[in-house]
């Protein structure tokens, strides 16, 4: 089967390599189309965000190359190993989950989010930038019927974005603010509001996520020529928002002060408030925690993977079955569809530089 296989930072080329088989307890899965993310990109391009050290470190200890990323993406289940018997030959799958170790003591106290000894796709076992994998079924999930190829490809996110709203506590009536209007902040907004808030701020600087968020009932702030912390602060009649989600990351320099998203999102929430930390900040930050004691804020940073909501459903089930359910439009973030693995390149030029390339959230491969 051909993959795409790293040779270094900035390095990449297709290449035939064994068909795996699976095991015991492994499905193999034949890839339908996969999304890059803005981190596996930044990590190619050599930027020490995320992951980092363990990418670094399979590339250096790599003589003939290695492979890595695609861990958002949907593919057909194909054959299956002789102890699996939760998915079936035929089956549509996207990987919202990581591979615990199932012996830590998180795992066995049954918080596994927490596992000390996680196996991540794409960094730790190959994901799916080739032709088929295998995989445990512990990380997947159905993708339900009604789910469009690239809807379903863009699924892991959204699956993340379910845990961050349940993680920020939200309530019936809530105002929310979203600082960045990309891919998992827009999800974001929208899930807020299907999950009660009254109103959802979107602040960014661009036009299209503008528009898209206006399209989807949120209040949209062009922070161009708006200062938004002021107009927000105005529409709360000087209270602030309940819940304020930070979902742009990237380098920051002080959490409290100024105007970095993380300092608005401060300055925008009300005493007694949330702040969600949903985008990566890069690098040192400086915060003045004093000043989070003194307003009573929450500084809640998410788990990561999925999460129990009922005995019948989980953060992912349900991050699909809203898209299935028309409640979570997160293919109007897909703009740019590329054919084969030898355009791995210019998705993540795509991805990395948006703006450029009239583009709202990553490129997509379609096998």
């Amino acid at each position: 089967m051909q993959a795409v296989v790293i040779d270094g930072f900035g390095s990449a080329r297709i290449s035939d390599v064994e068909r795996p088989t699976p095991n015991r307890g492994e499905v193999l899965i034949r890839v339908e189309r996969v999304q890059l993310s803005v981190t596996e990109c930044s990590l190619y391009r050599g930027m020490e965000v995320a992951h980092y050290d363990a990418v670094a470190e399979a590339i250096n200890g790599a003589a003939d190359g290695t492979r890595l990323f695609g861990h958002e993406f949907v593919g057909e289940v194909i054959d299956r190993g002789a102890a699996v018997e939760s998915l079936a030959v035929g089956d549509r799958v996207y990987a919202p989950g990581k591979i615990h170790c199932g012996t830590c003591s998180y795992c066995r106290s049954g918080h596994a989010n927490g596992c000390v000894d996680t196996v991540a796709i794409g960094y730790d076992r190959p994901g799916a930038l080739a032709e088929y994998l295998t995989l445990p079924v512990e990380p997947l999930r159905r993708v339900p019927e009604g789910v469009s190829a690239p809807a379903a490809a863009a699924l892991q996110p959204l699956a993340s974005s379910v845990l961050c709203m349940v993680d920020a506590d939200i309530d019936p009536g809530d105002d929310v603010a979203v600082l960045g209007a990309g891919v998992m902040g827009f999800q974001c907004g929208v899930l807020a509001r299907r999950f009660g808030a009254d109103r959802v701020f979107a602040v960014d600087v661009r036009d299209r996520p503008l528009e898209v968020a206006a399209e989807c009932g949120l209040v949209p702030i062009d922070a161009r020529t708006t200062d938004p912390v002021a107009a927000m602060r105005d529409r709360t009649d000087g209270l602030g928002v309940d819940v304020a989600i930070e979902a742009v990351g990237g380098d920051q320099s002080h959490g409290t002060v100024g105007d970095d998203p993380l300092a608005q999102a401060y300055r925008a929430v009300r005493g007694g408030g949330t702040i969600l930390q949903v985008g990566h900040i890069t690098g040192d930050l400086s915060v003045r925690p004093r000043s989070f004691r003194s307003k009573s804020i929450d500084w809640v940073n998410p788990r990561k993977g999925v999460a129990d909501l009922t005995p019948r459903t989980d953060t992912a089930t349900l991050a699909a079955r809203l898209v299935a359910d028309g409640d979570v439009p997160i293919d109007r973030y897909v703009t740019h569809e590329l054919d084969g693995l030898d355009a791995f390149e210019r998705a993540v030029e795509i991805t990395l530089a948006k703006d450029e390339h009239d583009a709202l959230g990553p490129a997509q491969i379609v096998l």
